[in-house]
């Protein structure tokens, strides 16, 4: 009776099982790109439920970025201008609505064009609300996009999303990457 054993076999799962962390490793690295391209369109959705903002104002304003520590979603700190929130000149004087279903109003706002550009601008009056010639002007701004992002439970929520985009999609490159 001849007994035969394939050795090639053995060596092949070996093979592969050695592979296991070399593919566990792309597989983050790959994932943590997943997150980099989604997060933004993530936090982007969320701000639109509460804000009345574009959502290409806010691409312009979020980024994502890779730390030592891990990713980071980054919002801009310099604010919003009141234009970007549906501003309208009223016989009062300026609405806007930053927070959607609600406008607001400020009395002594009132809009021009800066190089094509539409701006806000609202008269600080130097005593009471009598206008003086020559009044100072203040452009009006809206909230940033980094207190957008700080705001209530929010950074909980985009926490607790990329989390997922990363769970997920490491689930489904080691999926596949075994099955080969």
């Amino acid at each position: 009776m001849d007994i035969f054993i394939d050795a090639n076999a053995v060596l092949d799962t070996a093979k592969r099982v050695s592979e296991i962390p070399a593919k566990i490793a792309l597989s983050q690295r790959r994932a943590l790109g997943t997150l980099r391209r989604r997060w933004p369109v993530i936090a982007r959705r969320d701000i639109q439920t509460e804000y009345a903002l574009s959502a290409q104002r806010i691409r312009a304003g979020i980024s994502v970025r890779t730390t030592r520590e891990g990713v980071e979603l980054i919002g801009v700190a310099r604010g919003v201008g009141l234009m970007n929130f549906s501003a309208r000149r009223v016989t009062e004087g300026l609405t806007y609505s930053a927070r959607r279903g609600t406008r607001g109003l400020r009395r002594s706002g009132f809009k021009t064009r800066y190089r094509g550009t539409p701006i806000a601008y609202e008269r600080t009056p130097i005593s009471g609300d009598k206008r003086v010639p020559r009044t100072p002007i203040r452009r009006l701004y809206g909230p940033s996009l980094a207190q957008m992002l700080r705001k209530g439970d929010r950074p909980e929520r985009m926490g607790q999303a990329g989390l997922d985009v990363i769970t997920a999609e490491i689930d489904r490159l080691l999926l596949r990457s075994l099955r080969r």
